[in-house]
């Protein structure tokens, strides 16, 4: 099965997910600029969302760091603190440098966060600390460092010449015990075979053999606004409690303690943004080698998260949370992905009397039984949350209303559940 999710949601004044500037990201699109969210910023807060906690036991999802080198030597010293130092920074080098170094912030982008500016590989950093991380973010289970620990030990306990080999011996010695080697780090990667729920949504590219690549089976759009919008920029600040009390004369007691300027600009926008993303359920069986009825939860939890993860830049500052007014999402066992994003080519125009989600709902609708209509599978259905000013009459094509996001995401699961039933799965 297939699942597409197409949202639209308003969002109030903040500065969500910002650029190397400290500036709103934007685009160009239908020779306007726009609003954007970067799909790596949505991804991760889908995947640390308390939606996917709660539903996926919160230590059951993968970690994404540079750390892993540093991991498995602390679990090292747990498991045997007689372990020399100088072995355990043999080791952390030795698992360094099977992660080639991607000054890009580690792999592609299904393998990145939010704010790509704080994942470069850390070239700079000291040698110490470098012998702690890979050159790349690296993602994988929690139990993988202790994995590999354990094997460590077990080479070093029952095969000391080959550990030494592998601690970047000469060069004689690693080809005398290459096949022990070999059999070693075959072993470190079958224990990354094994995935978790986001590994397998949302996938893993690495440039190492010791973890296996993952294609991802989720794929998630960069969030747009449907019109043009404007940066805005405000300066910090702030007032001192006891100025009046203590401050010498009258003209002192007046005005803000501190003025902020230039560095201390904060810059935000605000936007009705259109979102995309899509699921191929049956590449998440495969990954996971999951049952039906897992599957199908996992997409409810998915819509859940969708819907109410909100980015959490500047959210101290601005408190910027909302809903999405409309969520549509289309099922079929036709793998056929069609973003709506043209919808917006001409933006949305709003001005006195016009409200912007009304009027993106219109775009969507128009688009949806128009040109989508022409391209959609023909076993496509289709379940509607349309709220508030999103709730507009325009949509003819055949689906099914609902009216909270409870109701969506059961009604989700249950069309997904009984479409693998009924053996219609591609």
């Amino acid at each position: 099965m297939f699942i597409q999710i197409h949202m639209l949601q308003s969002m109030p004044p903040g500065n969500l997910n910002r650029d190397d500037t400290g500036q709103p990201k934007k685009c160009m699109f239908g020779g306007v600029t726009r609003g954007r969210i970067s799909s790596q910023c949505l991804k991760r807060n889908i995947r640390l969302s308390p939606q996917f906690k709660e539903a996926f036991f919160g230590n059951a999802l993968a970690v994404r760091t540079q750390y892993l080198p540093r991991m498995v030597a602390d679990q090292l010293n747990e498991l045997d603190s007689k372990i020399p130092d100088d072995d355990l920074n043999k080791i952390k080098n030795a698992l360094a440098g099977k992660f080639k170094s991607d000054k890009s912030g580690g792999g592609s982008d299904d393998a990145q966060d939010d704010d790509e500016a704080q994942q470069k590989s850390g070239d700079s950093s000291s040698k110490n600390d470098a012998a702690d991380k890979t050159g790349q973010l690296v993602f994988f289970p929690p139990p993988f460092a202790r994995s590999i620990a354990e094997l460590i030990k077990d080479l070093r306990s029952k095969d000391k010449s080959a550990y030494t080999a592998w601690l970047g011996g000469k060069k004689k010695d690693r080809h005398k015990h290459k096949a022990k080697i070999e059999e070693f780090e075959n072993e470190i990667f079958k224990k990354g075979e094994s995935l978790t729920v986001d590994i397998g949504l949302f996938g893993r590219m690495t440039t190492s053999d010791l973890v296996v690549n993952v294609e991802a089976a989720c794929q998630v759009a960069h969030a747009i606004s449907t019109h043009e919008t404007l940066i805005e920029s405000d300066y910090f600040t702030a007032m001192d409690d006891k100025k009046k009390e203590f401050a010498p004369s009258q003209t002192e007691q007046t005005g803000a303690a501190f003025l902020g300027s230039g560095e201390t600009q904060t810059f935000f926008n605000s936007a009705v943004y259109y979102k995309y993303l899509n699921l191929d359920v049956d590449a998440v069986k495969k990954h996971l080698s999951w049952h039906d009825d897992e599957a199908a939860r996992a997409a409810g939890v998915l819509v859940s998260a969708v819907a109410l993860a909100n980015p959490t830049g500047k959210q101290n500052s601005f408190a910027a949370h909302g809903v999405p007014e409309l969520i549509l999402v289309e099922v079929s066992k036709a793998k056929r992905p069609i973003s709506y994003a043209n919808a917006f080519l001409q933006a949305v125009e709003g001005g006195t009397g016009r409200n912007l989600m009304t009027e993106s709902a219109k775009s969507l609708h128009g688009y949806i039984d128009s040109v989508a209509a022409a391209f959609a599978p023909t076993d496509v259905r289709r379940l509607l949350l349309a709220l508030g000013p999103a709730s507009t009459p325009l949509l003819q094509s055949d689906h099914r209303r609902v009216g909270t996001l409870d109701e969506l995401i059961q009604s989700v699961v249950d069309l997904i559940a009984s479409s693998e039933e009924a053996g219609v799965s591609a």
